[in-house]
């Protein structure tokens, strides 16, 4: 009996199940709303409602999660020292204090400036103070690493604070995108640290002592201790544990998988079962990376989405920005209900809000943020519960046509209520969390400030809802196929044909539709009542699996644990053979073997890298805690025409070694501590509520 408890915390909700991973029965279920506040008490709450007879018998715990991610996009984290070791940055970097150090490999990982080891105690030392985790990141450290963990060893003697090698995150070429990943990892350290230790918290709290998976952006999963070191590979872990999920949940091995939270739609390719890889690396809050992550397109549209009229286009529009549900407010706070009742007595003229937007407190602004007197008094306002933009507006005297308060919603301290497609649901009676009197009145705000009946503007929400899901699907399906068109270009030519054929334009000399050549899978608990009408008008079948509303949850515990060394072999003809691991780099002289056929040295270099490599895996396992997987080999030749008729020079060969497997169980887990604490100790960590957002 093998079971697994999964979480996995979404911009709504944090769900949480526990699965029986031989029978792929889940057991239990549950979701908990997300609190931004502090993530820790969604977390705890979803524990909470597990049933503890079940929950003492789970072996670990696998956790999917977007703070890396929302990390980033926020520029929230460490202060970080970068060393840059050969080169000064190609293009800009994430917010950091760095300096540019002597010392300097080329591409065949040969010195071809050596390191003054004084040149970075200077630099170390410029930083103390300053920060709380360095990275550092040299030309070529892929080559030939030397140069990275020199310097990393005397930041750790000079410091006493983490350090992040570039080479140790990636070993692909590109030192701008290798030294944005150095610098994220670094910046994420403290955020995952005190999940982690959180998470670790709950479980003691319930007596668990079972071990922490962590889902990484490719969808496989990595121990605590990895998690710990390398935060930056959990970015994109909400899209890769959803298409896990759904492989799981629906055994499809080829389809499109559309995941549809509160706040985005996200829609990622299948095929034989397996996701498809951003060849180029993962790309979030602008900075591209180099950490392997699902290729999966994300879209402003969601169950949450705030539905409102565009005076300029004249046309209803959904999102791109979130808003609480009007009818789920009103349920939780019955003075919102008592104010959208004043205002249908008298409603004001408004242009840019609708007559049902609101705000509340998402977060408190730091120390650092610089706030107006009005936005000072608006926070007031709303300190103790959600408000009208019409009530905020009456109390602080001023027309509510000219309140903006835009700038606070998009540093997260507020959020904002709104009519959206989940007051819809309620309406129809496909959802039951909210309050249906005031989706109705809402609605019937909305319906006469417009000048339109109610009943036709549920139509016309809904046939836009449609037409959304429809472009977004196509886009993903053309940026897949690497086709640069665009849905939402307003191209006439592109869009008289998408109109005519979803079903809108009714042409009566031009017949066209658009068919999908593959299903669509369903994941998240709006799908099933916004989905099927664009699986009809795109002509595919839609599915939707058992635990559909969980499979994030559900992906996140039926991960496996895969790492992957990657080993590159060249022959340098007459100089001899270099071989370039991710543990260093060694030398292969040709004139070693006794035999006239060039390529032999070659396939005995190569032979030789694939068993060392081999070796590093069971060591790499081992140091892991994993003790049941299987080792694959990959292996790209690359051969030239000779000097000879009908001789091939062997130049170069690829090597991936990937293990996969199942994570370790209780017995063989080991006690992890704090990577931080490790560093700074109990009494020393900065407090990194008060640091400002960099």
């Amino acid at each position: 009996m093998s079971h697994v408890l999964g979480i996995d915390t979404g911009g709504t909700f944090t769900d949480g199940i526990i699965l029986n991973l031989e029978t792929k029965e889940i057991l239990a279920a549950v979701k908990s709303p997300t609190t931004h506040k502090d993530l820790i008490i969604g977390i705890s709450n979803t524990i909470e409602h597990l049933p503890y007879d079940l929950l003492k018998t789970v072996d670990y715990l696998s956790l999917s999660t977007t703070l890396a991610t929302n990390a980033i996009v926020e520029n929230r984290g460490c202060r970080v020292g970068l060393l840059l070791l050969g080169a000064e940055p190609s293009a800009d970097l994430p917010q950091c204090e760095y300096q540019i150090l002597p010392g300097t490999m080329n591409i065949r990982g040969e010195e071809t400036v050596p390191l003054d080891l004084e040149e970075p105690r200077k630099a170390i030392e410029s930083f103390r103070g300053k920060v709380d985790a360095v990275a550092v990141s040299g030309i070529f450290s892929i080559r030939n690493d030397n140069h990275e963990k020199t310097v990393k060893q005397i930041v750790r003697e000079t410091l006493h604070c983490p350090v992040v090698a570039a080479h140790e995150l990636s070993s692909v070429i590109g030192m701008q995108e290798r030294t944005v990943t150095a610098v994220l990892n670094a910046r994420l350290l403290y955020v995952i640290d005190e999940l982690l230790n959180a998470t670790r918290t709950v479980l003691d709290r319930k007596k668990l002592d079972i071990p922490i998976m962590v889902v990484k952006g490719d969808g496989s999963l990595m121990n605590e201790s990895i998690a710990r070191e390398r935060p930056i590979e959990t970015i994109l872990s909400g899209p890769a544990a959803s298409i896990i999920g759904a492989t799981f949940l629906s055994n499809i091995q080829d389809g499109i998988v559309l995941d549809m939270g509160g706040t985005t739609t996200d829609i990622a390719i299948l095929h034989r079962g397996v996701p498809r890889l951003d060849p180029n690396g993962a790309k979030v809050g602008g900075w591209h990376t180099r950490v392997s992550a699902v290729e999966a397109t994300t879209f402003g549209l969601g169950g949450d989405s705030r539905i409102h009229f565009d005076e300029q286009e004249r046309q209803w529009k959904l999102g791109p920005r979130r808003s609480w549900p009007v009818s789920v407010i009103c349920k939780k706070y019955p003075n919102y209900f008592e104010e959208l009742q004043q205002i249908s007595l008298a409603p004001p003229g408004l242009t840019k809000y609708e007559l049902v937007d609101g705000y509340f407190l998402l977060h408190q602004p730091s120390t650092y943020t610089q706030l107006s007197e009005l936005q000072e008094k608006a926070l007031e306002i709303v300190k103790d519960a959600p408000h009208t933009l019409v009530e905020i507006s009456r109390q602080l005297q001023i027309n509510p046509n000219f309140l903006s308060l835009d700038s606070l919603v998009d540093h997260g301290i507020l959020g904002t209520v709104g009519f959206t497609p989940t007051d819809i649901l309620q309406l129809k009676g496909h959802y039951h969390a909210g309050k249906e009197e005031a989706a109705m009145l809402a609605l019937d705000l909305l319906a006469k400030n417009h000048g339109y009946k109610t009943s036709v503007l549920i139509d016309i929400i809904e046939e836009t809802m449609t037409k959304q899901m429809c472009r977004v699907i196509l886009d993903s399906m053309w940026t897949y196929e690497k086709e640069d068109l665009d849905p939402f270009s307003g191209d006439h030519a592109i869009e008289y044909f998408i109109e005519n054929a979803l079903g809108k334009r009714h042409s009566s000399l031009i017949s066209n539709s658009i068919s999908l050549n593959e299903p669509i899978i369903g994941i998240g608990a709006p799908t099933k009542s916004w989905l099927p009408p664009a699986g009809e008008r795109l002509h595919t079948e839609t599915i939707f699996p058992s635990h559909n509303h969980v499979a994030n949850a559900v992906g996140a515990a039926a991960g496996k644990v895969m790492t992957i060394f990657r080993i590159l072999v060249q022959n340098h003809d007459t100089a001899g053979i270099e071989i370039y691991a991710p543990w260093g780099k060694s030398h292969f002289k040709p004139s070693e073997h006794k035999n006239e056929q060039e390529q032999v040295p070659m396939e005995i270099a190569v032979q030789k890298a694939i068993q060392e490599g081999k070796t590093k895996m069971e060591e790499e396992m081992a140091r892991q805690g994993i003790n049941q997987y299987e080792i694959l080999v990959e292996q790209k030749d690359s051969k030239i025409d000779g000097p000879n008729s009908g001789f091939r020079l062997h130049i170069e060969t690829k090597i991936e070694i990937a293990a996969v497997g199942l994570p370790q169980n209780r017995v063989n887990q080991p006690q992890q501590k704090s990577l931080l604490g490790k560093f700074w100790g109990k009494d020393k960590n900065p407090d990194f509520s008060k640091l400002p957002t960099v």
